[in-house]
């Protein structure tokens, strides 16, 4: 596969390897934010993620009621009788600003984080790479997605991971500690710890909330990373929401934690051989 390469870090007295593409790759989709219409930022997610291997049937759009603008889902398929993982960030942006933390940090992640797990062998389940629209409008698409699906495909669904507003800092990450799952938040722990690099708890409420709750609402397992604090969650949501205000070096960490924690989730979550401690600070 074009872009990869395979790291290699100490895990649990044994050597784990995990795929990922080159930081530069990861940056210069970072880089190519579009910052006019919320059609304009789907279309160059759609774009990435063509780029990234996820074409035909695999990359569709899907309405969602009370938007013009549609989710984005790439299916990354895995077991045929496995649950699912949806890996989220919402695309759109608000008036002011560039949206590049809020949330273009999050979105331009997703192709990357698929095609580094795509070249993974003998995934437990399937992954869900979605574009969400319209959250700044109030969930419209995650709200959306979970309505359509909630008699049918919802049950399928073991954990949501969803990348909101990163690497707005030297620090890469947070985690909502408050609304996220326990089992999800060892397992981030451990990761972490693997790989050195810092993670704590950060609860976000003085923000609002993510694409995450209406899933939570119908007790799915879910876990937000962010790396908002007092200082720069002020900068969503005005004219201080740009590029420049993104640390490329924590985007980097950022990206290669994510797709070294969806191989990990993918092999530990509910498997029988699971051992995990932690907590966050």
């Amino acid at each position: 596969m074009r872009y990869l390469l395979l790291l290699s870090l100490g895990l649990g007295g044994q050597q784990w390897t995990f795929p990922t593409i080159p930081a530069e790759k990861v940056t210069e989709r970072l880089r190519r934010i579009e910052r006019g219409e919320n059609a304009a930022r789907f279309g160059t997610l759609g774009t990435l993620f063509t780029e990234a291997g996820c074409t035909g049937p695999a990359l569709e759009p899907q309405m969602a009621k009370g938007s013009k603008v549609p989710n984005l889902v790439c299916t990354l398929p895995g077991e045929p009788e496995g649950k699912w993982i949806l890996v989220t960030a919402h695309f759109d942006k608000v008036r002011a600003g560039a949206g590049a933390i809020d949330n273009w940090s999050g979105a331009s992640l997703l192709p990357s984080l698929y095609q580094s797990l795509r070249a993974v062998e003998g995934r437990r389940h399937t992954f869900l790479f979605i574009g969400f629209t319209d959250e700044e409008a109030g969930l419209v698409g995650a709200r959306a997605w979970v309505k359509a699906n909630q008699k049918t495909a919802l049950k399928n669904v073991r954990a949501v991971i969803n990348i909101d507003s990163v690497a707005s800092g030297p620090h890469p990450l947070y985690v909502w500690a408050s609304k996220a799952d326990p089992e999800l938040t060892q397992l981030a722990l451990q990761m972490a710890g693997a790989l050195k690099i810092p993670l704590e708890g950060m609860n976000a409420d003085q923000v609002g909330t993510t694409d995450a709750a209406p899933f939570r609402a119908k007790k799915v397992p879910v876990i937000d990373f962010h790396s908002l604090n007092n200082q720069t969650w002020l900068w969503l949501h005005s004219i201080d929401d740009q590029l420049s205000k993104i640390d490329v070096g924590a985007y980097q960490s950022a990206y290669r934690f994510l797709a070294a924690y969806l191989k990990f989730v993918d092999e530990k979550l509910d498997a029988p051989d699971r051992s995990v401690t932690g907590a966050l600070k």
